[in-house]
């Protein structure tokens, strides 16, 4: 295992859609070291970066929308091209960088930067 240097903590309208999302759509595996807090949620390790995704019902009922757009992290993923695939089979609409990465959304409007592993 790598070591964990970064953690992200998002709130999440519907948790069923983040799981979906992330391990349906992106192909994310849930970390099997979630700490254990009495807050439904999800945990995903991906590379040195834990991200924290934990249900908030309320979200979007006013300050959470705006937040979310304003929100960005990177993903890095081996086969770029795999996950474009997947992106267009979902009907997940994504934008391409010069960088060779892609831009989409998820469920909750949180803004994520797919990138190749280098």
């Amino acid at each position: 295992m790598e070591m964990i240097t970064n953690r992200i903590v998002l709130e999440v309208r519907n948790l069923k859609e983040t799981l979906y999302f992330y391990e349906g759509v992106l192909g994310i595996k849930p970390s099997k070291h979630r700490p254990q807090l009495h807050v439904p949620g999800v945990w995903y390790d991906v590379e040195e970066t834990r991200i924290c995704f934990v249900l908030n019902r309320d979200k979007g009922q006013g300050v959470g929308e705006a937040q979310s757009s304003n929100i960005h992290f990177n993903l890095p993923f081996g086969d770029i091209e795999k996950v474009r695939k997947k992106l267009a089979f979902y009907c997940v609409s994504f934008e391409e960088v010069k960088s060779g990465g892609i831009v989409v959304h998820d469920p909750d409007g949180y803004k994520i930067l797919i990138e190749p592993r280098e």
